[in-house]
């Protein structure tokens, strides 16, 4: 799920918009909508949004996201038939 927050959406979005507007406004100039010439458009500014609004998502999951300093780290073990999640072991 972080992957896709981080990475696939961010880049997607600006190219889903800009189909949706383009369809939009075909539909009211009362062309066929069902075709969309992909060989003109502004794909490079496009593109650059997507990496601009997903280097703002990485800095706010960098930012909002991860553990304080400090403690050590238990890696998940197998135990008892349950796999037991990793976690910190804080030094109270």
């Amino acid at each position: 799920m972080r992957f896709l927050l981080q990475y696939i959406l961010p880049l997607a979005f600006p190219t889903a918009l800009y189909l949706v507007w383009k369809l939009y406004h075909k539909k009211k100039a009362g062309e066929e909508a069902h075709h969309i010439d992909l060989t003109k458009g502004p794909w490079l500014r496009l593109f650059g949004i997507g990496v601009v609004l997903m280097g703002i998502g990485l800095v706010f999951f960098n930012v909002m996201g991860g553990e304080k300093p400090g403690g050590v780290y238990q890696p998940p073990v197998f135990r008892d038939g349950k796999v037991v999640p990793g976690h910190i072991i804080r030094d109270e």
